[in-house]
């Protein structure tokens, strides 16, 4: 068939240059002789009359000045138009194509002039194949495609097609270089798709889709070149006479099983094309692409199984969705495929809005993820609403998720929906309204009293200082979700495990409000429900979590870190970024850095945080709240510029996506703004502590947890600021309503209490410092010291001897006993401090050389300065080598060092050490330095004039 076709295209060709050679009147008959009986032959020889007539691509013949044709020929043709050859594109198995002008008087157009490579002038079949491209071609218009100008014979009886010169780039190359975000390739693909729908609605099928046959302009629109071997649909092939795969017009990378097998060939091929095409886009290369041989290639083609984008995606993070769309597309038989370009290209949009793809029909669970990603805003709303007043619906649908099959999920859900409605409304119809309104009067008028008895306030101050959020918070918890949990096991006594998701979920409601205690015990009985389930292991090992949880902020942290513990192994089997396993282990490692294995925990969380973050976004709560972690591991380590590197981007990233008032923003703030503390930055500290403070307040009242330790925070960077007696007034106002707050709320031992104790014994050591009499002086110092040894015993007592805690409540003790003239006892108490803190702190740790100093300073005031100097000295080489020349506490040690040093009358040490540690300090411009810097500043000028 395909030898028939060449020679009757050859013989017509003949036929047709003689005729035009012969006068227009002697053409018919001249014809007629040569064709005889054949009229297709005649039909042919007619068809390339009108072509070379009614051409538009006729060229004057090239003349003296005229652009050199790169090829070494000229491009003649009789007619009133020529080409001008500028430089050469490119050159396939077929033709070459040149960048030409196209003129005709003073209109030039660039085109894309293809003509037969010298190579394939002897071959009929790629004659006949160059003869259809113009066919084809001339059938396609469209604004993807690249679309036919003129098309003809040239001169010496070569055919020639003009086409739109597109100047653009490779579509891969165009995204290697702009690097678009996966919705944009998206976007991008469905307008090559659009175009080559166009084409398979006309009847043609491409056949050799790839990057290179689809350009991309300036302006970010495809378009698609080159159909040389495209044919119309149902057409037999003219290869069909080849028997060697090597014959076949296709490029192999992009190739179809069907085409390798030469099986006949349908609309599929470009389907399967399309999708190597979109699986490039979306990887970075192809698939098989670590395939180097052409046989192995089109074997893997053929019978291997195609890796999914996303385990192929070097740095790029491919949903799962667009896995499916692609190997759908590209499925080794063809009737599995996309039935249509149309079909893969609407798949793709229902990505795009967020719609369940077809490539996944089926999974109902699936189909609910994306209906909850379409709608989360909606959802959102609706689920907050739910929960300020029960907070019910988010458990039981974890509940309902561990039905075994997809019916019974459905009928379980219904009837589950339909009992939790007749409870919620039973519920609301059962609220005592009166006793909750007498309660709310009740506890305003409390509060008023207590105002109007403190200070005699006017009563509209007494009203103003009404904290109406607790008010709102303490009624809430009596008489709504203590009410409904009363009730709960009278409401499902035959779902004991629907009863349980419930009270979880109101238990969480509580651990928000700051209700540990009741929070705890109603997470203890969903336990021990969960636990008598045989089929409930998610739903315990949840459980577990949420009470470690309540009992890390009960302060109970033996209890928290063994259930955490325990969660951490039965996690074990969940994947690595499961929010279950993360919290479980995250938990853990906070734990063991609040019980002092600092250094174990650190370990844990940046192993942690290296599994991570790679697969989390950003914005993860799991991942945020790990990092608020690590910061606060870093400050107990000592290891303060690390710990700003990590606290001051979370911050920003924070207030940049969840907003100022975001629970997580005002969470890093906190760690921050204890940060801040610990780099003696306090200004700052206290600027941003009081920011969170106001919120908080405002959001969760007075006497919310969340809201004291801002508080407590405000009040410890007021009390190291203080230099004054109504600075000092003012942060004890503070402080000691935020330990009244705390004892209530958490207890007298808990860490949160016992923690503002601490900074009320500084602040008593202050006030006893800046006292002028010394019975004022010895009253402040022996109310500190009662304190502090108060503290001591707590921390002996809940954390252990070795404890960071207790070891920092021992030096405290030897500070104020130094101050108060006990120095034998003060020595004991900070050499057993440098020694605890040395095993289990490290040498290295900035603490240590603080308390070198401190007892530095015992020995100074029990007049032993040799021992003095020697302790100074320590402490001055050590704070140099671990927080550099110019920190305040260098200066410090260096200040005190230079006394004892002056006092031994080594004037030459004391001028030295003056020199290098003092005078730069003090030539500084003290409007230029924070308060710290400016008190050691100060501190270096006293011990000059001494």
């Amino acid at each position: 068939m395909t030898g028939q076709l060449t020679d009757q295209y050859l013989e017509a060709k003949r036929i047709a240059l003689a005729a035009m050679e012969a006068h227009a009147l002697e053409r018919e008959a001249l014809i007629g002789r040569e064709v005889g009986a054949d009229e297709a032959l005649g039909r042919e020889v007619r068809w390339m009359i009108a072509a070379i007539e009614g051409s538009h691509t006729a060229a004057l013949p090239c003349m003296a000045g005229d652009a050199i044709d790169l090829s070494g020929r000229d491009a003649q043709v009789t007619a009133p138009r020529h080409y001008r050859l500028l430089r050469r594109l490119g050159e396939g198995g077929m033709g070459v194509v040149y960048l030409a002008e196209r003129g005709d008087g003073d209109f030039v157009q660039p085109v894309a002039l293809k003509v037969l490579s010298a190579g394939a002038e002897g071959s009929p079949l790629l004659l006949e194949r160059f003869a259809r491209e113009r066919q084809l071609l001339a059938r396609l218009e469209h604004p993807g495609i690249a679309h036919l100008l003129d098309g003809g014979v040239l001169a010496d009886g070569k055919p020639f097609l003009a086409m739109e010169y597109v100047e653009g780039e490779r579509i891969d190359a165009w995204c290697a270089r702009h690097a678009p975000v996966l919705r944009d390739r998206i976007a991008l693909f469905l307008k090559v798709c659009a175009a080559v729908e166009y084409a398979h609605r006309n009847l043609i099928i491409h056949r050799d889709l790839k990057p290179a046959n689809i350009l991309v302009t300036e302006d970010g629109e495809p378009k698609l070149l080159d159909f040389g071997i495209a044919r119309i649909v149902d057409e037999q092939p003219l290869e069909a006479g080849l028997t060697q795969t090597g014959q076949h017009a296709l490029t192999l990378a992009y190739a179809s099983p069907e085409q390798i097998e030469q099986r006949p060939l349908t609309t599929a091929v470009d389907v399967y094309a399309l999708g190597v095409v979109l699986y490039q886009l979306v990887a970075g290369q192809r698939p098989f692409q670590h395939i180097a041989t052409p046989h192995l290639l089109t074997h893997a083609i053929v019978c291997g199984d195609v890796v999914p984008p996303s385990r192929s995606a070097p740095a790029a993070v491919v949903p799962a969705d667009i896995d499916a769309i692609v190997l759908k597309a590209m499925r080794r038989k063809a009737s599995e495929r996309y039935a249509t370009v149309g079909e893969f290209a609407a798949d793709l949009r229902r990505w795009q809005a967020r719609r369940p793809v077809l490539a996944r029909r089926g999974r109902r669970l699936y189909r609910l993820r994306r209906f909850v990603q379409r709608n989360r805003w909606p959802l959102v709303a609706a689920s907050l609403l739910l929960l300020s007043i029960l907070a019910g619906l988010g458990a039981s649908l974890y509940a309902l998720r561990q039905a075994r099959t997809q019916q019974q999920l459905a009928e379980r859900r219904q009837h589950q929906l339909e009992r939790m409605v007749q409870f919620q409304q039973s519920m609301y119809d059962s609220v005592d309204i009166d006793a909750m309104g007498h309660a709310l009067v009740a506890a305003t008028q409390q509060q008023v009293q207590a105002a109007l008895a403190k200070d005699a306030a006017p009563l509209d101050q007494a009203f103003a200082r009404v904290q109406a959020t607790d008010v709102a918070r303490s009624t809430f918890d009596a008489y709504v979700v203590t009410h409904t949990l009363d009730n709960l096991d009278r409401a499902f006594p035959d779902a004991p495990l629907l009863a349980a998701d419930l009270r979880q979920s109101l238990a969480r409601v509580l651990l928000n409000i700051g209700s540990y205690a009741h929070a705890a015990a109603e997470l203890r009985r969903v336990i021990a429900v969960r636990s008598r389930a045989s089929d409930n292991a998610g739903g315990l090992l949840s459980a577990r979590v949420d009470l470690a949880q309540a009992l890390e902020r009960q302060g109970h942290l033996d209890a928290a870190e063994q259930l955490f513990a325990q969660a951490d192994t039965d996690a074990a089997g969940l994947p690595p970024t499961d929010a279950l396993r993360v919290a479980a282990e995250t938990g853990r490692a906070r734990v063991l850095a609040a019980q002092g294995h600092l250094q174990d925990a650190l370990k844990r969380q940046q192993a942690l945080y290296a599994a991570l973050a790679p697969h989390l976004r950003q914005t993860d709560p799991g991942l945020m709240q790990l990092q608020r972690n690590l910061v606060m591991t870093l400050i107990g380590l000592g290891q303060r510029d690390q710990a700003l590197a990590l606290a001051q981007p979370l911050v920003a990233l924070d207030r940049a996506t969840l907003g100022p008032e975001n629970p997580q923003t005002l969470d890093a703030m906190v760690t921050l703004a204890k940060l801040l503390h610990y780099r003696y930055d306090y200004e700052q500290s206290l600027a941003l502590a009081r920011e969170v403070a106001v919120v908080r307040r405002r959001r969760l009242g007075a006497d919310h947890p969340d809201t004291l330790s801002a508080e407590n925070m405000v009040a410890t960077d007021e009390v190291y600021l203080a230099q004054d007696p109504k600075a000092f007034a003012q942060a004890d106002a503070v402080l000691e309503q935020v330990i009244d707050a705390r004892r209530r709320m958490l207890g007298p031992d808990h860490p949160d209490t016992v923690a503002s104790k601490t900074v009320m014994v500084r602040l008593l050591a202050k006030q006893g410092d800046f006292a002028k009499r010394p019975e004022e002086q010895r009253r402040y110092y022996a109310q500190a010291i009662t304190l502090e040894r108060g503290i001591l015993a707590s921390h002996e007592r809940l954390l252990g001897a070795d404890h960071p805690n207790t070891l920092m409540a021992h030096g405290s003790l030897a500070g104020l006993l130094d101050a108060a003239g006990q120095y034998k006892e003060a020595l004991a108490e900070a050499e057993l401090t440098l020694a605890g803190q040395r095993r289990v702190l490290g040498a290295d740790h900035p603490i240590v050389s603080a308390t070198l100093t401190l007892i530095g300073d015992i020995e100074t005031d029990a007049h032993q300065l040799q021992a003095a100097r020697t302790a100074y000295r320590q402490a001055l080489t050590e704070r140099e080598h671990l927080l550099g020349l110019r920190d305040a506490h260098t200066i410090e040690s260096a200040s005190h060092l230079y006394e004892a040093l002056t006092q031994l009358h080594d004037t030459v040490a004391a001028t030295a050490v003056r020199q290098r540690y003092m005078d730069p300090v003090i030539a500084m411009d003290p409007k230029t330095l924070n308060a710290a810097m400016r008190s050691v500043r100060d501190e270096a000028i006293r011990m000059l004039k001494r």
